[in-house]
């Protein structure tokens, strides 16, 4: 008895039927100037602080971001808190955009991760809008 509640145990942990790739969006995604500007002040990471979740609406007019004080132990919040809070603040449905500097939306063209997907802090706001458009 004590072996098959172990197996029980172990496949329920194996197999969660709970979706992580629900909070990232998918699609066409057209950002107004505002939010490249926007995202572009995420990117960088002034005073300390370094990206680490980028939400925004799925009509591309509203966003909210959080930074980490640590690149390298930056962990992502509760996405579910995230997009709650997301919603809350614009009054619109969103999904998540970006995690660090790692452009997440799949859209067809943009992979959603590895080096393609990445955004140099470096960019100005011209390099930045060339590489969004790169994406689709």
């Amino acid at each position: 008895m004590k072996k098959l509640l172990g197996i029980i145990f172990l496949v329920l942990m194996i197999f969660n039927p709970a979706k992580s790739g629900d909070i990232y969006g998918e699609g066409e995604l057209k950002l107004s100037d505002n939010i490249v500007e926007y995202f572009l002040k995420y990117i960088k990471g002034k005073n300390g602080k370094y990206p680490a979740d980028f939400y925004i609406t799925i009509d591309g007019t509203d966003a909210i971001y959080w930074t980490c004080r640590v690149m390298t132990n930056c962990a992502p919040g509760s996405a579910k808190t995230d997009l709650k809070i997301c919603e809350r603040e614009t009054g619109k449905k969103c999904k998540k955009f970006a995690r660090q500097r790692t452009i997440r939306w799949k859209n067809g063209i943009n992979p959603a991760k590895g080096k393609i997907s990445q955004i140099n802090s470096k960019l100005d706001l011209s390099g930045l809008k060339a590489k969004l458009t790169e994406l689709g």
